[in-house]
């Protein structure tokens, strides 16, 4: 019978957290001063790491509970439609990146946008494309301007195969 996803993440979790707590314990280890010397700077900057690292763990989790999240000042997570990221481009346009974690094909597009409306155009993407052979699932796609197909798609790895 195969393993459901709750089954996998109770398996996978629950070794997982055991391994951490067991690498604590290990790093409590080097607390003692008849075998280590260390400085406080030390203590801490190993401890903000940690830290950061936890917090980081944590949201991803509250994240993927809640729908996607974006950059905010307050404390509460809010949810987007899909993760992005917008770079200011020296002429006023803006190029938009967003990620799609489509299950049916998982992917990442870039949008122009220019002027101050809300209108894009496509620029490119890349997807993960399930059809495809082993090995060149990972496509890349480009628009024109003025086509609603992409004039360009191919498999990032050709391969060996001379074609």
């Amino acid at each position: 019978m195969k393993e459901s996803k709750q089954e996998r993440f109770k398996r996978l979790a629950e070794a997982r957290v055991n391994k951490i707590l067991s690498m604590l314990k290990l790093l409590g280890n080097c607390s003692f001063k008849g075998t280590y010397e260390y400085t406080e700077e030390q203590v801490e900057k190993v401890f903000q790491k940690l830290k950061t690292e936890l917090e980081n763990t944590y949201r991803r989790f509250k994240c993927a509970m809640n729908g996607y999240c974006r950059f905010t000042l307050s404390d509460e997570y809010t949810r987007t439609e899909n993760p992005s990221l917008v770079m200011l481009l020296p002429d006023g346009t803006r190029l938009r990146a967003v990620a799609a974690e489509d299950d049916a094909m998982p992917n990442l597009s870039i949008y122009l946008q220019t002027g101050n409306d809300d209108e894009e155009k496509s620029v490119c993407y890349a997807e993960y494309n399930y059809e495809r052979e082993p090995g060149k699932e990972l496509c890349i796609g480009v628009w024109h301007s003025q086509d609603e197909d992409p004039y360009f798609y191919e498999s990032f790895n050709k391969g060996t195969d001379k074609e």
